[in-house]
């Protein structure tokens, strides 16, 4: 299934993802910059509390300019491309982009081909078997 894509400025690709409270009896919409350079996937804060979903910890993250900064992270379902599995978040605040990471794209086994600049559900997995 390919999903539609959004282009910003200088191509930058964003996507309609849905996150859902931890029962899944709650949701809400939210778009988000697809990178696959971004371990976890940034989901406004608010939002995320006011679903239900709390924190497990505390992450260190290192900035594109070296700094460190921390952010609660947690786990919570999401939906991508009719994709519905949990996933590990980051609580973003105000000044955090809200961002789409490759551990959520390999959980939710979504591919995204930088040449068409989409982004698709595959269904399955990576499997590797051991030389004979």
């Amino acid at each position: 299934m390919s999903i539609e894509m959004h282009s910003g400025p200088m191509g930058i690709v964003h996507c309609n993802a849905t996150l859902f409270s931890p029962d899944r009896s709650r949701s809400a919409a939210i778009e988000l910059l697809v990178d696959t350079g971004s371990t976890l996937t940034w989901v406004p804060e608010e939002i995320a509390t006011e679903l239900g979903v709390r924190p497990s910890g505390i992450g260190e993250f290192q900035t594109g300019d070296g700094k460190t900064i921390h952010r609660p992270i947690g786990e919570a379902p999401l939906e991508v491309a009719g994709r519905r599995l949990t996933v590990p978040i980051a609580f973003a605040r105000p000044e955090d982009a809200r961002v789409l990471g490759v551990t959520a794209m390999e959980i939710l086994t979504l591919v995204v081909d930088p040449v068409t600049r989409s982004l698709s559900a595959t269904g399955r997995y990576l499997f590797l078997r051991l030389a004979a």
